[in-house]
């Protein structure tokens, strides 16, 4: 269960306390949370009204405190930042793994150009344009080819499971009609502002590709194939004891009860928030076992964590020869465990299918017929 530490009160100490907290994560997700504690602290510094920004560091520190006392829904969320499948980095990722590659020679150029005049004419649809030349705009510098190869993949392979799931449609030629409410057809720029928003609605479902080296890394932290390093957690240090009189904490607090509701004072001691909180309840019949909480070992991190991470993780790689694009997804391999020694008798006589041997099959039916 989380610590009983108190948190601080100054900015200072509680940046020492997160980047501390973060000391103790798997190696997986360390790096990337450290630096975003870094980067909002120094967001932070000078705003002119710093209090909800701390508000929502204390909160932060409680919940990498919860995540490192064996909460696994919170480590999971955290190894989700990390590699880009919610949060920050999945805008940093699709950003750079999704956009247009710039054009190779003029061919390419004059294709890029005449796509550019027609307003639909990336989505598929062909419409002859007004002859009033298009201003470029944020549509121009994402790859719609890898925005509908992904957007596909990630419809048939996805699951309940996943941050992220793939709701609307993503045809342009379904979302986008061709004609007004008026029964005309649709003017470049109203074309292109549907266009637009419908390839946002799909990008804000999409889980951007990894680079190809750190897909392979993910793969062989989810296969098990890692050293051992990287699935052990760092031991935590041990507590500073303070010289200064603190407050006795059996000491009943009678003012909270007269002026709050008895649940929101006993709130942070229940079973659901006591790793949050790192607060003990007062029951005579012993505490209780806080939920959510698990031992973090090789094959938690790697079963639990490692491998659901990984199956949310595309890559994205093209063919030579036919020039199209393969998306690659993370598969987990659930193993089944091997029977122990005492177990081995309920298998005898069956092959790996779970057939009868011939052998035995013929040993029953001679006992059949001489019976």
């Amino acid at each position: 269960m989380a610590p009983q530490i108190p948190h601080p009160s100054h900015p200072l100490h509680l940046f020492r306390h997160m980047l501390r907290e973060a000391t103790y994560l798997p190696p997986l997700c360390r790096p990337w949370i450290t630096s975003r504690i870094q980067a909002r602290f120094r967001d932070c510094r000078y705003k002119p009204d710093p209090k909800p920004h701390i508000k929502d560091a204390h909160c932060s520190l409680r919940y990498l405190r919860s995540a490192n006392a064996g909460h696994v829904r919170r480590m999971l969320r955290l190894c989700f930042l990390a590699m880009g499948r919610i949060g920050k980095r999945r805008r940093l990722l699709a950003s750079s793994e999704l956009a247009s590659r710039p054009a190779a020679n003029s061919a390419e150029l004059d294709e890029a150009a005449r796509i550019a005049a027609d307003p639909l004419e990336s989505a598929g649809i062909h419409q002859f344009p007004d002859g009033r030349p298009r201003e470029p705009d944020w549509l121009d510098n994402w790859s719609v080819d890898k925005l509908k190869a992904m957007a596909h993949s990630q419809s048939e392979h996805q699951s309940s499971m996943w941050p992220v799931v793939m709701r609307r449609i993503i045809d342009p030629k379904r979302a986008i009609p061709s004609e007004n409410s008026f029964g005309r057809p649709l003017t470049n720029k109203l074309a292109r502002n549907k266009l637009k928003k419908h390839w946002a609605s799909v990008l804000h479902q999409l889980l951007p590709p990894l680079p190809h080296g750190e897909w392979d890394n993910l793969r062989t932290l989810a296969n098990g194939e890692a050293g051992p390093e990287h699935y052990a957690v760092p031991p935590r240090r041990a507590l500073a004891q303070s010289h200064y009189p603190q407050p006795d904490p059996s000491r009943f607090d009678w003012t909270s009860y007269v002026t709050k509701p008895v649940k929101a004072v006993e709130r942070g001691s229940s079973r659901k928030m006591k790793s949050l909180s790192g607060r003990e309840d007062d029951d005579p019949r012993g505490h209780g076992r806080p939920i959510g909480l698990r031992v973090f070992n090789r094959r938690i991190l790697r079963r639990g964590i490692y491998s659901l991470v990984w199956e949310t993780s595309p890559k994205v790689e093209m063919n030579p020869r036919s020039g199209k694009l393969a998306v690659s997804w993370g598969k987990r391999e659930i193993a089944l465990p091997r029977p122990q020694k005492k177990d081995l008798q309920f298998f005898q006589g069956v092959d790996k299918a779970g057939v009868p041997s011939r052998s035995t099959g013929d040993r029953s039916a001679g006992r059949a017929g001489a019976s």
